[in-house]
């Protein structure tokens, strides 16, 4: 049987089976270096080193039950050599399986998910299929970009570990709402006798795009199927109507359509390690070790994002989030009459009415 080499100058050889329900089981061997096995696990530097365990007089081991490609890219990223990336998706798990049985630095693996998240073919995969392994290998951008895609696309997320996206599902319903109801409110004020005609017609016609009533729409809707349906909205006043009735309808919903598809940049891995416990003390990890600090929702993440996307992400005390958010409002010098701020956009994420 040939004999893959891991390490040229090799003292130990880790021999893996992969069983099949229908097939033969297949064996390969690989060379490595026994040192290098024992600093990066201490699972197998117990079975390596003490005498209690048969492998430690072995110049050959075997693996058992294991899946070969996956072994031979975890021994290659171990010995820090050419590494492979011709792994199918669902052995992506094997890898998972492998690295905490194995007692692995799963950090380790982190440039290797990299390059085969960029080389792999991703389309014929679901979306939330890539939440897990995104995360698990820490990849930033990766995350962010499905964790965005379920809450936009699927119309609610079952697993309570999720919680946060459906909370940020319900921020943008919200958002949404407020956008296209101020037209509403600003004619139930008004004291024109044109004004309860053209409230009628503007729910009128978003009625006849079926987003209205929204409470109804979303229950089986995306929010990116009711965007979508926004971009049909062609409402306009009468002639006839006064100058407060005849609003700018079609850009008022636009501004909405826009200022919601970009409101939620998905989750972020670094707001969410930089907030979560780290000391088993709630106190000390707020108090002392792990204080944030008002800017950190725009500091140090490897992608930008504006501030929804932090709060969706904050893992520590809510009273603790809520003070830094507080005071950051309060301290920015926005001001909504500003075209300067205004141009590049409300930096704490709605539209400028409700900041």
């Amino acid at each position: 049987m040939d004999i893959i080499n891991i390490a040229d100058k090799g003292d130990l050889i880790v021999e893996a089976t992969q069983k099949s329900k229908h097939d033969t089981p297949a064996t390969a061997r690989f060379r490595v270096s026994k040192e290098v096995l024992n600093m990066m696990s201490k699972v197998l530097l117990c079975m390596l080193v003490r005498a209690r365990w048969k492998e430690s007089s072995q110049s050959l081991i075997s693996l058992g039950n294991d899946h070969i490609a996956v072994t031979e890219i975890w021994l290659r990223v171990m010995h820090q050599t050419v590494l492979v990336y011709n792994l199918p998706f669902p052995d992506l798990w094997h890898l998972v399986r492998a690295i905490d049985y194995c007692n692995l630095d799963v950090t380790a693996f982190n440039d290797w998910f990299a390059t085969w998240y960029q080389k792999a073919n991703l389309i014929t995969l679901k979306p939330a299929e890539l939440l897990f392994p995104t995360w698990r290998f820490d990849h930033a951008k990766g995350f962010a970009k499905w964790t965005k895609f379920v809450v936009y696309n699927h119309t609610s997320c079952t697993d309570k570990k999720l919680e946060q996206l459906n909370a940020a599902k319900g921020r943008l319903k919200t958002v949404l709402f407020r956008g296209l109801w101020a037209p509403c409110g600003r004619l139930l004020h008004a004291t024109c006798t044109c004004r309860k005609e053209t409230l009628f017609d503007y729910q009128a016609h978003l009625y006849k795009i079926d987003i209205w009533p929204l409470e109804s729409v979303f229950l089986r809707e995306s929010i990116n199927e009711v965007l979508e349906k926004l971009s049909r909205f062609s409402y306009e006043a009468p002639a006839r109507a006064c100058g407060k009735c005849r609003q700018d309808y079609k850009g008022i919903v636009a501004g909405v359509k826009k200022n919601v598809g970009s409101y939620f940049d998905g989750l972020c891995l670094d707001c969410l390690d930089r907030s979560k416990p780290k000391t088993g003390d709630p106190d000390l990890d707020y108090w002392s070790h792990h204080k944030l600090e008002e800017d950190d929702w725009v500091r140090g993440c490897r992608f930008l994002h504006r501030q929804p996307t932090w709060y969706f992400s904050f893992n520590g005390r809510k009273e603790e989030r809520d003070r830094m958010e507080k005071k950051m409002k309060a301290s920015y010098p926005y001001n909504r009459r500003s075209s300067c701020l205004r141009s590049i956009g409300n930096p704490f994420g709605g539209s400028d009415e409700e900041s």
